[in-house]
């Protein structure tokens, strides 16, 4: 069995990012506030947009983790303006053949690492609250139940719950 590799995303890696995006929007739709039919028509163009952070101008980490050149998991670290203290994490996932691996843990880690070289306090997330282990992972990780339980989608009976964790110079 393969290690896992960690790689930041750039606009040349679009087509992996939009394999492994797809891929997780397919096996998980109760995980993400986007669903597959959404993004599935989005043109090559688009995908390749959402990787060129300094056109958009925004101060984010797009992360794909990868066995054997292949994805298995993906997570995005996003610093929303004006509030500059807080990392946002987005669309993480792994593929369930590489769950229990320490892909996650790695991926969060990278971006804890990241949001500390950015001044930010605090990493938040939102965690379907139907999603056992991904809310034991952020638990097992440091964060905390923060605010009101929302829906998922505003079609969707499923529940998010907000968390939290404060960041120190400890990684």
């Amino acid at each position: 069995m393969s290690e896992f590799e960690i790689k930041i995303l750039t606009p040349e890696n679009w087509e992996l990012y939009k394999s492994a995006r797809l891929k997780s929007l397919r096996e998980s739709p109760d995980s993400f506030g986007s669903i597959y039919d959404q993004e599935a028509v989005l043109s090559d163009a688009e995908w390749k947009t959402r990787l060129d952070l300094k056109f958009r101008d925004i101060d984010a980490l797009s992360l794909i983790a990868e066995i054997e050149g292949q994805p298995v998991g993906i997570a995005w670290g996003f610093i929303h303006k004006p509030n500059l203290q807080v990392a946002h994490i987005y669309q993480m996932w792994v593929s369930p053949e590489s769950r229990g691996k320490g892909i996650a843990k790695s991926l969060l880690l990278k971006i804890k690492v990241w949001a500390l070289c950015r001044g930010c306090s605090v990493m938040a997330l939102g965690v379907t609250t139907s999603n056992e282990a991904a809310v034991n992972l952020y638990r097992t990780f440091g964060f905390v139940a923060a605010g009101q339980l929302e829906k998922l989608r505003a079609d969707s009976p499923l529940l998010v719950q907000p968390m939290t964790i404060e960041l120190n110079s400890v990684v």
